[in-house]
């Protein structure tokens, strides 16, 4: 069981710098933010802290506001739907979110990875089901 709670202070403080940091990691994180401070506030609270972190390693081009907002906005659904009590329980019901190109039903690849999608956030330019 990961401790995204421990992980989400460490991003709110400034301290987080994970020597890994993949998806699922993400996900779970994201969960944890929204969970914690709701939609708009989780969003902010996430997505300021992950830009930082980037900025803090070096990895500024990492960051993407298109991508974070997508995410937390299906991972915000998807609670809506069935709250889960922890997010390793949300994450096991959702393992859709776990694939990187699950955003490939709402944008092209070049929308997604264009320079403005890592500054802004974009609308979908393709109809998702």
């Amino acid at each position: 069981m990961t401790d995204y709670a421990a992980m989400l202070a460490a991003l709110e403080d400034g301290s987080f710098r994970p020597a890994r940091f993949g998806h699922e990691a993400h996900v779970g994180l994201g969960f944890q933010a929204l969970k914690t401070h709701g939609f708009l506030r989780g969003m902010a609270v996430f997505s300021d802290g992950l830009r930082a972190a980037a900025e803090r390693l070096g990895l500024t081009t990492k960051f993407n506001a298109t991508v974070t907002i997508a995410f937390l906005s299906l991972i915000a659904e998807r609670m809506a739907e069935a709250p889960d009590a922890d997010a390793d329980a949300f994450i096991a019901r959702n393992p859709d979110l776990l694939s990187p190109d699950v955003l490939s039903r709402f944008y092209s690849p070049a929308r997604l990875s264009s320079p403005l999608a890592r500054s802004v956030f974009l609308m979908p330019d393709r109809v998702g089901s």
